[in-house]
C-alpha cells in the first residue's frame, strides 16, 4: 500500500498555507522587498535559450491572460491553482526557528510578479492541523471563486469552503473501502491520543477538481459531480473496489479523470458516460491532457542496485497507440503552445543545477533552454496565460548547516522574457 491520507493530505495542505510569519522567533521566509528582487532576462534578443542561467534586469511579470475559465489542482504532483490574477503554489521552505523547517504556501501576482504569503500568525507551522492558520488553500477556482477543504485539526476533512470561509459542500457519501480505511484511520488517531470527528474520516475528500459550474469530489476510491448552482449531484463511480485511488491527471474539458491503484493499475472514469475503465499497467506518474491526447512519465522496471529510468509517453485518451517521445527526464514536465516541457532525469546527487529543455511534439526537436537550481518542484503553466512557471529549490551549505532558497523562473513558451527570483532563506536549516 503505497499510500495513506496523510500523504494526500499533507501534501495538499499542510505544505500550502501561504506563509511569512512575523514572530521575532520565527524568520520570514519572503523578504519584505522581494518584488524588488524579481527580475527578467535582458539578453540581446530577448531569448534567453544559451543554457546560462538568467541575466536580471526589471522586476514585473506583465502576464497577458485570455479566456480563463477554471483550474484545479490536476494531479498528485501539482500543488499549485492559477486563476485569472494569481499563481497560488506550495512547497516553500523556511526555518522554524529551531533548526528545522516547515512548508508556506504563496500566491504570484501574475502582472506583477509579487508574492504574497497568505499566514501572518506568530510561530504557525502552517499544517492542515493548525486550525488557526490564516492560509487559504485553494485546491479548485472556478471564475473569481477559489475552493479548499476546511481545517479540522487532522489531516482529513469533508467540507469544502470558499475563499470567504464560507461551507460550499459537505460529503456524506463514502464507500464501502472508504469505511474501511476510516476504521484504520480512527484506530490510528485513537492510538496517538488525538480528537477528531468521525464523519470527517469517513467522508473524507482527498481532491477537488473543476470545470465552469461544477466541483468534483474524489474521496478514497471514488468520484462525483457537485453542481455549484442547483446544489445537486451525480451518483459516486468507485474507482476500484478494493484499493486507495490516486489522482493521476485530469481533463476536464471532456469529462475524464485519470486514477492509479495502489497495484499500478491505471482507471479512466468517463464522467460523460458514467463509466470506469482500466486502460493499463505500470508505473505511471504526472499525466497531462493537451489537444485530444494524453502525455505521461512511465517508470521501467530496474533492479533493485539499478537507479530508475524513465520514459515520456504520448497516447490516445484509453492509452493506445502509445509512443515514446522523451527518454530519461525528470518526473516534472508542463505543455505550452505545442511544446513540452521538461528537465533530463538526475544522474548526479551532486549536481547543482539542471537544464530545461523543451520539446517540440509537431518536429520532435528538442531545445535547451537555460539551467535552473538542483532541485526542480514543478514546471507550471495553464491555458489562459501566455508564461511558463519553474520552482526549484537551491541549497547553499554552510559548514555543519545549509540554506535551501526557492528559485522560481518565469519565461514565454519561447524561451524569451525571461523573470527570475531566488527568494533568500534567512535562517539555516539542519
Amino acid at each position: 500500500m503505497k499510500r495513506t491520507l496523510n500523504l494526500i493530505l499533507a501534501a495538499a495542505m499542510s505544505l500550502a498555507l501561504f506563509s511569512g510569519c512575523n514572530d521575532k522567533n520565527v524568520s520570514k521566509y519572503i523578504p519584505d522587498n522581494s518584488t524588488v528582487d524579481s527580475t527578467t532576462d535582458s539578453t540581446a534578443d530577448g531569448n534567453s535559450s544559451t543554457g546560462s542561467t538568467p541575466i536580471k534586469t526589471t522586476k514585473a511579470l506583465d502576464t497577458v491572460v485570455t479566456d480563463y475559465k477554471f483550474d484545479f489542482w490536476s494531479n498528485e504532483f501539482d500543488g499549485y491553482v492559477m486563476t485569472d490574477k494569481y499563481l497560488y503554489f506550495d512547497d516553500l521552505f523556511t526555518a522554524d526557528g529551531a533548526g528545522g523547517h516547515v512548508c508556506q504556501d504563496y500566491k504570484i501576482d501574475l502582472q506583477t510578479g509579487e508574492m504574497t504569503s497568505l499566514c501572518n500568525v506568530p510561530q504557525c507551522h502552517h499544517s492542515f492541523k493548525d486550525t488557526d492558520c490564516e492560509s487559504f488553500i485553494p485546491l479548485a477556482a472556478i471564475g473569481d471563486k477559489c475552493y479548499a477543504l476546511k481545517r479540522t485539526g487532522i489531516f482529513e476533512s469533508r467540507t469544502i469552503i470558499d475563499e470567504s470561509g464560507n461551507v460550499v459542500f459537505e460529503n456524506k457519501f463514502a464507500s464501502d473501502f472508504a469505511l474501511q480505511r476510516a476504521e484504520q484511520r480512527m484506530d490510528e488517531y485513537d492510538s496517538e491520543g488525538t480528537k477528531y470527528d468521525e464523519d470527517d474520516v469517513k467522508y473524507a475528500i482527498n481532491y477537488i477538481l473543476a470545470d465552469e459550474k461544477n466541483l468534483y469530489i474524489v474521496g478514497y476510491n471514488y468520484i462525483y459531480a457537485y453542481d455549484i448552482e442547483t446544489k445537486q449531484n451525480t451518483e459516486p463511480l468507485i474507482i476500484d473496489e478494493d484499493f486507495w485511488c490516486d489522482l493521476l491527471g485530469a481533463d476536464m474539458e471532456n469529462k475524464r479523470v485519470y486514477f492509479k491503484n495502489d497495484v499500478q493499475e491505471v482507471f479512466m472514469a468517463d464522467l460523460a458516460n458514467q463509466t470506469v475503465t482500466k486502460v493499463c499497467d505500470g508505473n505511471i506518474n504526472n499525466l497531462i491532457a493537451y489537444n485530444g491526447k494524453i502525455y505521461y512519465i512511465c517508470f521501467l522496471p530496474h533492479e533493485p542496485d539499478e537507479p530508475w529510468r524513465t520514459q515520456l509517453f504520448e497516447a490516445a485518451p484509453d492509452f493506445t497507440n502509445a509512443k515514446v517521445l522523451i527518454e530519461d527526464c525528470e518526473n516534472v514536465f508542463n505543455i505550452k503552445d505545442d511544446k513540452i516541457f521538461y528537465f533530463d532525469q538526475s544522474t548526479d546527487e551532486g549536481e547543482q543545477q539542471k537544464m530545461l529543455h523543451s520539446y517540440d511534439i509537431s518536429t520532435g526537436e528538442s531545445t535547451d533552454l537555460f539551467d535552473v537550481a538542483e532541485d526542480v518542484m514543478r514546471i507550471v503553466t495553464a491555458p489562459h496565460i501566455d508564461r511558463i512557471f519553474t520552482i526549484s529549490l537551491h541549497s547553499e551549505h554552510t559548514g555543519v548547516s545549509y540554506v535551501q532558497n526557492t528559485v522560481l523562473i518565469s519565461f514565454k513558451p519561447d524561451g524569451s522574457d525571461v523573470w527570475t527570483n531566488e527568494v533568500k532563506n534567512q535562517e539555516a536549516l539542519y
